[in-house]
C-alpha cells in the first residue's frame, strides 16, 4: 500500500497546491455561520452518544472497484474540489481496494517560514491516541503484567472508587469517571480543558506539574454512573491508563509505548512531544490550545504523527504480531455501545476521529484495508468528518450491486 502511496505523492500535491493557495498569510477566512459558531463553542457537558461519522451494518460500503479505478480522474477532480470549497487545510488521504488512491496535501504547516503541510507534516491526532494507548495496556495484559480484571486502587490506592473500577472500565470507557476535557458536541468540534482547571494548568508549567493538576481533578471527581452499568466518552479514562502503564512496565508511558509499538511498526515519525516537523496550529482558539500544553494530553491526546505513520499502524496491527490474536481480538470486537480499545467498530470497520486544540483527525479503515480514509489537519475549521461524508456520498454511485 505505501508503494503505491509514494507513487501519486508528487501528482497529487501538485494538483492540491493548484487547487488553494496553500496557507497564504491574507487567507480569507470561514464565514461566520451557524456552523461555524457550533464549532468553536464548547459547552459545558460530556459526549455520551457515538460519533455521527460511526458506520452501522445497513451503511458500511462496498464498491466495485473496477468502475472506480475507470474513474480515477473525475473522482480525484471532485475530491479536490470538496477540499477547496470546504476550505480544508492539512493532508487527507483515501484508498479502495488495491487500485486508487487520492492524497491531498493543503495549507501552511508554517506560514511564517512558508512551509507547506506535506505527507511528513505531522500532527497532534487527538483522540486518535486512544487506540495506541490500548494497544499498549494489552502488550502489558499478553506479558502477564497487567490483567484487564485487576482494579485501578493497585496503581491508585487513595482514590475513593479504586476498588469497583476495573482497567477493562477504563478501556470501554464504562467507568462513570468524569472527562476532564470539555467537548462541544458528538462531532468533537471544539474541545477545552475543564473550567475547574483551565486556569492552573499553564504552558510554562513541567510535564509533571501540568499532569499532577490534572490527575488530582480527576480523582477527586465523583463518578457519573456506577462502574459497569452504563457508556460515557471520557478522556479521563485513557489519561489513568498513561499511568497504570507507567507502573506496570517500569518505564514512562512514552518509553513503554514507543519501545512495544511504535518501534516494532517502524512508526519513526510518531511520539508524545513536539518537534520541529509539528504543524503549527492557525486560527485556533486561545483556551482550545491548553490541550497541547506539556503534560495536558499525555496518553489520551496527546500523540504526534503524520500520514504515513497512521498508515503503518493500519498495516500492521493486526498482523505484524505486536499483540497476541486474543488481545487483537479485543479490540476488533464492539462492546454494546460499539465501542472497543479506542475505536467505534461496526463490522469490519474501524473508526475514531480527535480534536486537540485547531488540530483535527480521523482514521477509519476495514481491517482487510479495502478501504483507508485518513485525515490530518492544524486548521480550526477543517472537518474531516464532515469530508469524509461527502467522500463517501459521492462514491455511493460505485456501490457494488
Amino acid at each position: 500500500m505505501l508503494k503505491h502511496l509514494r507513487s501519486i505523492i508528487c501528482v497529487s500535491l501538485a494538483a492540491c497546491a493548484l487547487l488553494c493557495g496553500c496557507g497564504k498569510s491574507g487567507e480569507s477566512q470561514p464565514e461566520t455561520t451557524a456552523e461555524t459558531v457550533a464549532q468553536t463553542t464548547a459547552a459545558a457537558t460530556a459526549v455520551t452518544t457515538k460519533p455521527a461519522t460511526v458506520d452501522t451494518p445497513a451503511n458500511v460500503k462496498r464498491y466495485d472497484f473496477l468502475s472506480i479505478k475507470q474513474k480515477t480522474d473525475e473522482i480525484n477532480e471532485t475530491f479536490n474540489k470538496y477540499i477547496s470549497e470546504r476550505r480544508f487545510k492539512g493532508v487527507v488521504y483515501m484508498k479502495l481496494g488495491n487500485d486508487f488512491e487520492y492524497l491531498s496535501a493543503t495549507g501552511s504547516s508554517d506560514s511564517n517560514n512558508h512551509k507547506n503541510n506535506s505527507i511528513n507534516t505531522r500532527f497532534y491526532i487527538g483522540s486518535l491516541t486512544e487506540q495506541f494507548t490500548a494497544a499498549a495496556v494489552l502488550s502489558l495484559v499478553d506479558s502477564g503484567k497487567l490483567s484487564l480484571d485487576d482494579t485501578i486502587d493497585e496503581f491508585f490506592p487513595d482514590y475513593e472508587y479504586g476498588d469497583s473500577i476495573t482497567v477493562e472500565n477504563l478501556l470501554n470507557m464504562t467507568s462513570g469517571i468524569p472527562n476532564y476535557i470539555i467537548r462541544s458536541d458528538i462531532s468533537d468540534m471544539a474541545a477545552d480543558l475543564h473550567i475547574a482547571i483551565t486556569d492552573s494548568v499553564k504552558d510554562d508549567n513541567s510535564f509533571e506539574e501540568n499532569k499532577e493538576i490534572i490527575l488530582d481533578w480527576i480523582l477527586s471527581q465523583e463518578l457519573r454512573f456506577e462502574p459497569s452499568t452504563s457508556f460515557e466518552s471520557s478522556d479521563s479514562n485513557y489519561y489513568l491508563l498513561g499511568e497504570i502503564i507507567a507502573s506496570a512496565s517500569g518505564k514512562s508511558y512514552e518509553e513503554y509505548i514507543k519501545s512495544e509499538i511504535f518501534k516494532p511498526l517502524a512508526m519513526n515519525a510518531t511520539s508524545c512531544g513536539s518537534d520541529e516537523k509539528l504543524a503549527l496550529p492557525y486560527d485556533g482558539r486561545e483556551e482550545g490550545e491548553k490541550l497541547c500544553y506539556s503534560g495536558v494530553g499525555y496518553s489520551a491526546c496527546g500523540i504526534i504523527s503524520n500520514i504515513s505513520d497512521l498508515l503503518k499502524w493500519t498495516d500492521g496491527i493486526f498482523y505484524d504480531k505486536i499483540l497476541s490474536d486474543e488481545s487483537i481480538n479485543i479490540m476488533r470486537t464492539a462492546t454494546d455501545d460499539g465501542y472497543s480499545c479506542g475505536m467505534y467498530v461496526s463490522g469490519d470497520r474501524l473508526t475514531a476521529s480527535g480534536r486537540c486544540g485547531a488540530y483535527s483527525s480521523m482514521l477509519s479503515y476495514t481491517t482487510d484495508k479495502s478501504e483507508i480514509f485518513v485525515s490530518l489537519s492544524n486548521y480550526n475549521y477543517s472537518d474531516p468528518s464532515h469530508l469524509r461524508g461527502l467522500f463517501r456520498k459521492y462514491l455511493s454511485k460505485y456501490s457494488a450491486k
